[in-house]
């Protein structure tokens, strides 16, 4: 029985509900999943309800943030926050109208292409608030400008393509105080996307409590270093699919050891935040 505790929902730009991933979760006879949506605590109660009759079955409220050092592009990972906390929510609140500006101005670029696509057409592609390039990639391909959500972004969405619109971040330090201040764990999401990942050193410094080395993007080279990073520098280890609702489902599809969802779970019992 494993784990996996990188999980997005329709809540941001996964493909399933947390019911629905739930519910998959079960039949694949998981221990513990996390919903770890983009700036969005939406989809935690949802799976929770969802969860409450499978009593050997746990679920860790999440949140993945999305953020930037030296036009690098670091998202942290913020595990047992306080999904009710008003704070959080007013923070995310404004991540949120900053995606919905960043889907006006990726719109404009491609009506000015001659592609016709509307706010509300991708709104309806979101059973969330977090809205993003996932969502307008689906109408694309609705109405039949692209084949499939990779062209969508090979042709117009990706960073350097016509209608690439660059996100409004805050930098991973501030996300490690917003996990922190919310009652949470900060770690550092799938650092083998990192370009210069000489960062690392600067958010252990700064007080990130893990990483997360088991990835789909992770090769046996990177996660052998980077678990023996973490356990030199006594952080926790942690690891998932990142899985998005895609075909084949990535779910629970990697094997991340159980001991690092209890170690998990010990630190947050034991925690105490100034």
């Amino acid at each position: 029985m494993c784990i996996d505790l990188h999980i997005h929902t329709t809540f941001s730009d996964g493909l399933l509900t947390p019911e629905q991933v739930v519910n998959k979760a079960i039949k694949l006879n998981l221990k513990a999943i996390a919903i770890t949506d983009h700036d969005t605590v939406d989809g935690i109660r949802p799976a929770l309800n969802k969860a409450k009759n499978y009593t050997e079955f746990e679920i860790v409220p999440g949140v993945e943030l999305s953020t930037d050092w030296n036009s690098e592009e670091v998202h942290i990972l913020g595990y047992y926050i306080d999904y009710n906390d008003s704070n959080l929510k007013t923070v995310l609140l404004s991540f949120q109208q900053k995606r919905m500006k960043r889907v006006d101005k990726i719109i404009a670029r491609l009506k000015n292409m001659g592609i016709d696509i509307s706010i509300e057409d991708v709104c309806a592609k979101s059973k969330g608030s977090s809205l993003g390039r996932p969502h307008i990639a689906l109408v694309l391909v609705e109405k039949g400008y692209v084949c499939s959500v990779q062209e969508a972004f090979k042709d117009y969405l990706s960073k350097g393509k016509p209608a690439y619109v660059p996100k409004e971040k805050l930098t991973p330090f501030s996300a490690i105080d917003i996990i922190k201040q919310s009652s949470g764990i900060p770690v550092l999401a799938h650092p083998g996307l990192l370009e210069d990942d000489s960062i690392i050193n600067e958010l252990i410094s700064y007080g990130i409590m893990g990483i997360e080395v088991i990835h789909k993007n992770h090769n046996k080279a990177q996660v052998d270093y980077y678990t023996r990073l973490a356990l030199d520098n006594n952080l926790l280890l942690t690891g998932g699919s990142d899985s998005h609702g895609e075909t084949p489902l990535l779910l629970g599809s990697f094997d991340v050891p159980l001991n690092y969802f209890y170690k998990l779970k010990a630190i947050k019992k034991f925690l105490q935040y100034e």
